[in-house]
Formats: C-alpha cells, structure tokens, sequence
C-alpha cells in the first residue's frame, strides 16, 4: 500500500485535486521540484518511496508499483510531445517532412520542397519526389498528376467518353443522338425519336429518319415503307402474305410442273410458268401489260430501297405468284395473267372463269340462264310466229346471241278470240268480231262469256302447257260460237273481263229482257211452256249414249232452239252473274246444267243470291253495254 498524502503536506507539497472521470480536463503541472521527490529506487524498495507525477523516465514515480503505465497521469505530456506522442517513446518523424504532435498523434504538417506525401504516414515522411499537377486531381495525359505513385487511375478506357480506347479520344456529340464509350469504342448509345442509326458510325450520328411501326408478330408490312426502320422495304423474310387473297382457280389455276407449260418455260416457284432463262425478268416497266408484253407469268411490281438514308422507289418485271404479291405502297395484290376480268366477266362470255371465282361466265348468267337455272330460250318474231332457242355466248366472246328463228305466219288473218297474234302483225284478234246482239236501249253478248283460246274441246288457251301448271289465258270475255263457256269464275273477275271489252256484267232487268225476247212475262227464252229438251237443264241429258241423265256444260250455241231473238243459252247450261247487289250478294240468272226445277230455269227466276268470291263449274256470266 502506498503512503497517505498527508506526509505530502508536511513536507510543504502542495497537493491539486483534479476530477479523473473528466478526460477534458488536464491537470496542472505540480510545483513541486523533480529533485526534492526524487526517491532512490532502494530506498524505495524499503518503503520509503516519495510520490510525484508520473513522467516518461523508466521510473515508479507515483509510487503506484507501474513503471510509465499510466495513461491518465502521462496524458499531458503524451498530448503533444514529439518524442512521446501518445505513448512514452514513440517519437514522431520522417523523412524530408516537418511532424507534430497533435493530440497524442504525429502529424506530417510539410513537405521539404519537391516531395510529397502520398500514403500520410508520418513514418514514411514524403516519401515522393512526384511533382503535383492539374491541382492534385488526376487526368488522363499518362502523368502522376496526384503524385500516389499510380498513373491515369480512375480513367476507364472502355467507357470514358473523353478518353475512349486511349486518352484524348473523345466520342463527342451526336447528329440526332447521343453517343458513348463502350469496349473502348465510340459508338451510338440514344438516338432521338424518330431517328435511327443506321451505318454505325458515330461520325454521321443518328442519319437515318424512320418512325418504327412494326409489332411484335410481324415485323415488315407490305406498304413501301420500313416499318422495322432496319434499312430495308418490304424485305419477303419480313413479310406475312395473306391467304385466301388471290384465287386458284379458274384462269388462276397453279401449273403442277413444267409439263404444264410450253416449251421455253417452267413451272416457277409461285405456281406460274415463266419463263426458264427470266426472259425479261428485271427490267424496268410501268404495269401488268408490260411485262406481259414479253411473257404472260411476268407481273410489274414496286419496290423501295434505302441508300445514303434517302429511299429510292423503282418498278421492275418480276416472275408472277399464284399467291398474293407486295406491290410497294400498293399493298398486297394479286398479279393475274392477261385476260383475267378482275371482279367481273362483263365482256367476256367465252366458257372461261376469267375472275378466278369459279363459276363460267357469270356476268351473263342472267342472259344465258333462266331463274331456274336451265338455259335461257330466246323469242325471235312475234305471235304465232314466235320461236324460241337457247342464248349462247357471241362468237367474238363480247357478250350473248340469240340462236332462235322467226316462223313464216300460218294465217292471213287474226279472226279468233285467243289473244295470240295468229298472222304475226303485231296485233292480236284485230279480225275477231264478238257477237252482240243489239236490243235497243242495251247490246248482250249473244253467247255466254268464253275464255281466249276455248273451243269446244278446251275451256281457255295455257300459255305454258308442258309446265305442268293449268293456268288460262283470262285477260278478256269472248262472245263467240261452241267455246266451252267461262265457269269457275267470280264476281269480280267476270266484272273485269267484260270491261278488258268495254263492258260490264248485264243488270238483271237487262237479263231479264233479253230473255223475254221483249214477250214481258215470258216463261223461257223459247216459249210460255217448259220444255226439257231445247235447254241444258238438269233434265238434258249431255250424252244420250251413256245410262242415265249427264249433266255438264256444253258449248256456247250447241242448243239451237235455246234462244231468244239471237241471245243463246239464257236457260240451263251455266247460271250467269249479274251486276245487282241484294244485301251484300250478288244475284245470279238463269239457272244452269244442274237446276232440275224448271221454276229455277224461267226468265223470272230469282232470289238465288250468292257470295261474290264463289267459284263453280256451273256458274258463268256474259257481257252488256
């Protein structure tokens, strides 16, 4: 144990308290003389060690047992002494440098002129003679510039723009871009929209002006421009073709092999026999016809290329493609051969399917085919005189003929009611003269209303008679002699046919009158007394040969004696319609081959009303006016 310090204060020492847990503080130097505490280390040895501070000497000063151990007591002097800086003995100094102490650390604070210190080791001094230049800050100029015994350090060669690929190499400003080191060459690194790189030289910049309008499925469309901006047109490896654009049939029909095409040719890659040493192929042209000129399997396509940045546009013969073809700004086309009719055979009737479409001659399918779709028949002269032949194409191939041929006339005159021109003048029954009789105040048909064209075997002339559809010619009323007369017609249909004549249907007084044969009260048109046999009625028997009564309409005037002052049939064979109107009905006269009541077959018969859409095979009509 060390002494207590009260023997300190005998002794006249003077003693400091300084706080220890305060490392900022620093405790005065003591005023007591080095050589009054002094202590031999024998006397020391025996106990009578005197106590003073700690200095570096090699000595227990402070009489603690340590031997310049104590950081704390030797702080001070350690603070800034060069020969003990920071710990006893450690001296500061170097080489060609001035050094100091400052806070327990050397320090080199100057450098003898022309050196330099590159590592700040104050053990090494300065140890450069390097001269610093470009204010310590290095360059590319192969110079130490910072004098750290390294050259040109921090310059990248491979990606310093101002010095790329070896110093004073820089990559500058680009045309329309920008440009940068990369591998240690200048190159393009941003072009400016719109602009493109297209040569790779730095020097010329962004050259080339394109805006990108490819996709990701395709790259180049056909429209004579570079939509990948890569220098090139409409490149084919680029493309898509469409399918189903060009046809394959018709005149389009692809050659199978050379065996297809003449001799000089062979069948091309397109499908297209062309010719075998190109022929014309190359040369410059203005269309289709041009290049066809020289050989039918040559089309005239544009085509574009990029040269000096400047797009070059030019038209050449090239070998045709069954497939669609790239005709530059024109899109995707197809090239056909000479004679095709694009979208129409309009002009050409010659057999051939010149749109490709596969049908024949469709444009004039209208001429040579019929809505059934059998061969149209042409008509050449007129009425009776009419014949009829199929429409074929013309022997030119520009359109259609008719093949059919006009017969001579049969007859002199037209003097039958069958509206038909029978003596092919253009005019039909100008030569029939119906049969009226006049009674005064009104003229009636003398015979009951037939159709044009009956006879005593037909009720009315089929226009069409192999088509397998009955339908009568019933454009008017004919008064004429042993014509089956007109039944299975309406009101209105009678009423029409008497005024195709320039009549009308008889009122009932008319009737009634011309059947009276101007006798007032007469029974029947023949006589005051019912007699069976003079009319059709229903007790005339139409065929005495066969058993029984038959009932059926004859023809008009077949009963000479049913007749009344020329006016035939008023009684019996059909019932007749007339132009009066009872509460909605139209009444009907005279009873017909059915009425077995001869009170039904009088002048005076009435009250048989019917609908006016009725329609029965015993119920006619005939004319007034």
């Amino acid at each position: 144990m060390s002494r207590p310090a009260w023997w300190l204060v005998a002794a006249g020492v003077t003693l400091v308290l300084v706080a220890c847990d305060d490392e900022s503080v620093v405790p005065p130097a003591p005023d007591l003389a080095v050589d009054m505490l002094a202590v031999d280390a024998e006397v020391f040895d025996q106990g009578a060690c005197l106590p003073s501070p700690e200095v570096c000497n090699g000595r227990d000063d402070d009489c603690d047992g340590k031997v310049d151990g104590e950081d704390e007591d030797l702080r001070l002097q350690l603070f800034d002494d060069l020969q003990n800086c920071g710990a006893c003995g450690r001296v500061c100094d170097g080489p060609n440098a001035e050094v100091a102490c400052l806070q327990g650390r050397c320090y080199i604070t100057a450098c003898e002129p022309g050196y330099f210190d590159y590592d700040a080791d104050p053990a090494t001094g300065c140890e450069s003679d390097c001269l610093v230049s470009n204010g310590g800050l290095e360059a590319c100029d192969g110079v130490d510039n910072d004098c750290d015994e390294a050259i040109d350090e921090g310059i990248d060669l491979q990606t310093d723009a101002e010095n790329c690929g070896q110093c004073g190499v820089a990559c500058g400003m680009a045309d329309n871009g920008a440009a940068g080191c990369v591998a240690g060459r200048c190159v393009i690194t941003e072009c400016a929209r719109d602009y493109v790189d297209l040569d790779g030289d730095p020097a010329t910049g962004c050259e080339y002006r394109c805006t990108p309008a490819n996709t990701a499925e395709i790259q180049e469309f056909c429209n004579g421009r570079d939509d990948d901006c890569d220098g090139q047109i409409d490149e084919a490896a680029d493309l898509q073709v469409p399918e189903g654009l060009c046809s394959d049939r018709g005149v389009c029909a692809p050659c199978a092999g050379d065996g297809d095409c003449d001799a000089g040719d062979r069948c091309g890659a397109g499908g297209v026999c062309v010719p075998a040493d190109g022929g014309a192929a190359g040369r410059p042209c203005a269309d289709d016809a041009d290049c066809q000129a020289d050989h039918p399997g040559l089309a005239c396509l544009e085509s574009h290329r990029i040269e000096a940045g400047e797009r070059i546009t030019e038209r050449r013969c090239v070998a045709r493609t069954v497939a669609a073809m790239c005709d530059g700004e024109a899109g995707w086309r197809c090239a056909h051969p000479p004679g095709y009719a694009q979208g129409s055979e309009r002009g050409q009737c010659d057999q051939l399917d010149n749109d490709c479409d596969g049908r024949v001659d469709e444009d004039f399918a209208g001429e040579l085919l019929d809505d059934r779709g059998r061969p149209r028949q042409c008509d050449a002269g007129i009425g009776q005189c009419r014949r009829s032949a199929p429409v074929v194409c013309a022997p030119d191939g520009l359109g259609t003929l008719c093949t059919a041929e006009a017969a001579a006339p049969m007859s002199a005159v037209d003097d039958t009611c069958d509206d038909v021109d029978d003596d092919c003048d253009g005019r039909v029954d100008e030569d029939f003269a119906q049969a009226w009789v006049n009674l005064g105040a009104f003229s009636v048909f003398a015979y009951e209303a037939s159709r044009p064209g009956a006879d005593g075997d037909r009720v009315g002339l089929d226009p069409d008679p192999d088509d397998e559809v009955v339908v009568y010619n019933e454009s008017k009323a004919c008064s004429q002699r042993g014509a089956l007369p007109w039944a299975n017609v309406t009101w209105a249909e009678a009423q029409t046919a008497c005024q195709a004549v320039g009549a009308r249907l008889c009122t009932g007084d008319e009737w009634q009158a011309a059947c009276e044969a101007g006798v007032a009260g007469r029974a029947y048109p023949y006589g005051p007394r019912y007699q069976a046999d003079l009319c059709n009625g229903g007790e005339y028997d139409v065929d005495p040969r066969a058993a029984g009564v038959q009932d059926a309409a004859l023809p008009t005037g077949s009963l000479a004696q049913c007749v009344a002052r020329g006016v035939f049939d008023l009684s019996g064979n059909l019932k007749e319609w007339t132009d009066d109107l009872e509460d909605g009905l139209r009444p009907v006269r005279g009873g017909g081959f059915e009425s077995n009541a001869p009170g039904g077959l009088t002048c005076q018969q009435r009250g048989d009303l019917k609908v006016p859409g009725l329609r029965t095979p015993a119920l006619g009509f005939r004319c007034c006016r």
